[in-house]
């Protein structure tokens, strides 16, 4: 009880430059010192402490002189196991049928001698009727007129190709 009402004191403490903001020094050091007085006599006599002063809209500034600290209770981790279940496939009976012994196909390379016949040529001769020339006469000679080619317009474009290409491409 006595540490609620020293707190409650130091929390509304108003300090500015180094003076109380209201009311004289003097006056409010007897009164600090009435208050301390009668926390003392609590304090000894056992019995908490009841105040007949209710100020509730005027604060009392208290110097502080020293800060106690006031244990806080804060939560601890403690080592807890933590169980993951990892399922392991384990073996079980089943019906398989197995022959004993065991067949395993063998596979043998047997070469097969196929005799095949060389070819050869053979020479046969048969009868073939070779024409023999004949003396060919010429009566009279008949000339037979061909035409000559006449000039044909033909437009030559200049930008296409004005002379042959020194150098082959892979298009051309």
């Amino acid at each position: 009880m006595m540490m609620l009402l020293v707190a409650f004191l130091q929390l509304s403490t108003v300090a500015a430059n180094g003076k109380y903001i209201y009311g004289d020094s003097e006056e409010l050091d007897e009164r600090y010192q009435e208050i301390l007085q009668h926390l003392k006599e609590a304090a000894h006599s056992g019995s908490p402490v009841h105040s007949s002063v209710s100020e509730k809209s005027k604060t009392v500034p208290v110097p502080v002189f020293q800060k106690v600290g006031v244990p806080v209770p804060h939560p601890v981790p403690v080592a807890v196991p933590h169980y993951v279940k990892v399922y392991i496939p384990q073996p079980y009976p089943l019906q398989v049928n197995v022959e004993q012994p065991i067949k395993i196909p063998i596979y043998k390379v047997i070469p097969k001698v196929i005799e095949k016949p060389v070819p050869y040529t053979v020479e046969k001769p048969y009868p073939i009727e070779v024409e023999k020339p004949f003396p060919v006469e010429v009566l009279k000679k008949f000339e037979v007129p061909v035409p000559k080619p006449f000039p044909v317009p033909v437009t030559v474009y200049k930008h296409i190709m004005q002379n042959e290409k020194t150098h082959r491409n892979w298009h051309y």
